[in-house]
């Protein structure tokens, strides 16, 4: 071999002995991962194998008299399985769950892991505490909400609601309407349990808080089917902003409010008009079908189909009335959109 290609060749084995090293670094690397997934998967098993029945009979009856210790390395499981079976719990069941949470000290543990767990396990951690109802936890999980991460700070306003309602929504309905990163239909379903806790708060915020959370706060008594008083809608529903009065329609539930509603028939918003269609439809009386009707050859698909629906939907307006009107629709697009609004009534 010529002297001037023994450094290329010199270099070439460098290369492929350390291509080897690596490839068995690799294979040495899956095969401890392998090895970690089995054990972990086995103490997993050996865990549930002892918790799982232990807790389902806890749903059926008292503390047992003598509980397993826990060891550190399985609170989090433990956590996991205890949240999703308190998750479906109630009554009894939920406070034999919670008797045996208390009694291995998953209060205490899972105060620690809010403060100092990763991410999930604080997760975990503050899921837990709401079911626990842990007062001693509150000024921790009140500082969680002002999170930049919208989950952490959800799930920590979700388990300050469980802990003390009350509270909850005199301090925290200000910061509730301010997160629009929370997604409204999570909080609406946080609400739901509770409305009594949440309504005054929110009926309040209406008039006193800042106009750009009026229809998020609409959409939350929406939500809990509460409605601002009627000298508070009118207000609402002669706003310039098409969103606030929209938000203000979906509210509405009395026909003591009709007069207001009627003229925004026409307003200039398609997201009004559809409103208004949906309230007219859903209250109204028979004179208000002529006033229905127009809509039906409306420039928004989506204002023809509610108008169809709130039309058919009518007490006052029978099969025989509404086929009628779409046999003598001039409008080709308003008989389709009548003539398929029936069809979906007929399936229902």
């Amino acid at each position: 071999m010529s002297p001037a290609y023994e450094p290329l060749v010199r270099a070439i084995g460098w290369i492929d002995g350390i291509a080897f090293g690596l490839a068995l670094l690799l294979l040495l690397a899956a095969c401890t991962l392998r090895i970690a997934q089995k054990k972990k998967r086995r103490r997993e098993h050996a865990f549930l194998s002892i918790w799982h029945p232990l807790l389902l009979n806890a749903l059926a009856s008292s503390l047992p008299p003598r509980l397993p210790t826990l060891a550190a390395d399985e609170r989090v499981p433990f956590l996991k399985l205890w949240n999703n079976l308190m998750r479906d719990a109630g009554g009894e069941a939920a406070h034999n769950l919670i008797d045996v949470a208390r009694a291995i000290g998953c209060d205490r543990f899972a105060r620690h892991m809010l403060h100092h767990g990763s991410r999930a396990e604080c997760l975990l951690a503050t899921m837990a505490l709401g079911h626990l109802c842990d007062q001693v936890a509150r000024e921790a999980l009140t500082t969680q909400t002002l999170a930049a991460d919208s989950i952490t700070s959800l799930h920590a306003f979700h388990a300050l609601v469980r802990i003390d309602a009350d509270t909850t929504a005199a301090e925290l309905t200000p910061l509730m309407l301010a997160r629009t990163d929370w997604p409204i239909a999570q909080v609406a379903a946080i609400l739901q349990t509770a409305q009594n806790a949440f309504a005054p708060s929110l009926l309040m915020a209406v008039t006193e808080h800042p106009a750009e959370h009026l229809p998020r706060t609409l959409r939350l008594l929406e939500a809990l089917h509460l409605s601002p008083p009627p000298v508070v809608l009118t207000a609402l529903l002669k706003q310039d902003d098409a969103e606030t009065v929209a938000a203000a329609l979906r509210t509405i539930h009395d026909a003591e409010m009709l007069p207001q509603v009627r003229p925004l028939l026409r307003h200039t918003d398609w997201r009004v008009r559809l409103q208004a269609a949906k309230v007219v439809g859903r209250l109204g009386e028979e004179v208000d079908v002529n006033r229905l009707v127009p809509l039906l050859a409306d420039a928004e698909w989506w204002v023809r189909y509610r108008t169809a629906q709130a039309l058919v939907g009518m007490h006052s307006f029978g099969r025989a009335e509404a086929e009628m009107l779409r046999d003598n629709l001039a409008d080709r697009f308003a008989r389709d959109m009548l003539a398929q609004a029936l069809a979906e009534k007929d399936a229902a």
